[in-house]
């Protein structure tokens, strides 16, 4: 059978979203990264207490990057640019993992080919020590934008387009589409299957790595240059099947199924 990250989202907006997720469905990536972070500005993020770096939504921020909350309380607006990118479905940083150190989002967004000169609403603002998204375009050479860590809070600020060291487009990332073939929901214990994977976006992208977690314990068993894996398992049971392809952007995706694993019929069925 044949799941996708994209075919699983839209079966569950047709049966549970409201009319506002519809409307942001519909949403451009660089749209849907504004929004996000206007829903954050409208909370009223601040630092309790102020000048602590420390805050229920900013510890949840921290667990949108590569190293969760080991540096936590620490200067947060690259914990922030991550979250929302990430919510937004275009996580940033090397591998898509986010990152809490501005300079090695910089240099991720150069290598990538994501860095821009000049801004767009969506992209990232980037400044030596720190970084925010680009709110909208005004006059004059400024920019509104929205960050974290600044005036301990989350704030919108005015910003000269020229004060910026330069801009991330996220926008551009998009991701690949994981579509996961198994030859059937039920499989016999100790005969080999094979798994597939495709990417079904229409970026195409080509993918460097596949890594596949056999038994849903958030950890990779394999990795592969290839999207095919045959495998066989030796007990029965359900298994939790996840592959993560990334492609030469470092932008990553994920896709789940579960197979069962049965006795052939006829077998000898161990005790």
């Amino acid at each position: 059978r044949f799941l996708s990250v994209a075919s699983g989202v839209i079966l569950s907006c047709a049966l549970l979203a409201s009319s506002a997720q519809a409307q942001a469905s519909s949403q451009t990536t660089a749209q849907r990264i504004v929004a996000i972070a206007q829903q954050e500005l409208a909370r009223g993020v601040r630092e309790i207490p102020k000048g602590s770096n420390k805050g229920s939504r900013i510890k949840m921020y921290g667990l949108a990057t590569q190293a969760p909350l080991r540096y936590y309380p620490a200067p947060w607006c690259a914990y922030f640019t991550s979250w929302v990118t990430k919510q937004a479905g275009v996580p940033i940083g090397w591998d898509g993992l986010g990152d809490g150190y501005v300079p090695r989002l910089r240099d991720w967004g150069r290598k990538t080919g994501l860095w821009r000169t000049t801004p767009q609403p969506g992209d990232l603002i980037a400044f030596p020590q720190h970084i925010g998204i680009v709110e909208s375009i005004q006059p004059n050479g400024l920019v509104t934008t929205i960050e974290g860590n600044t005036g301990d809070a989350l704030l919108r600020r005015l910003r000269l387009v020229k004060s910026a060291s330069g801009f991330i487009r996220v926008a551009s990332l998009n991701p690949p589409v994981p579509v996961l073939t198994a030859p059937t929901d039920e499989v016999y214990r100790t005969e080999p299957v094979t798994l597939t994977v495709t990417n079904g976006s229409a970026a195409k992208r080509a993918i460097k790595r596949y890594r596949w977690d056999l038994n849903g314990d958030g950890r990779w068993d394999h990795t592969t240059t290839v999207g095919q894996l045959t495998l066989a398992f030796p007990e029965n049971g359900v298994f939790p099947l996840t592959v993560q392809l990334t492609d030469v952007k470092s932008v990553s995706a994920k896709a789940s199924i579960s197979l069962t694993v049965i006795n052939r019929p006829g077998a000898f069925s161990a005790r």
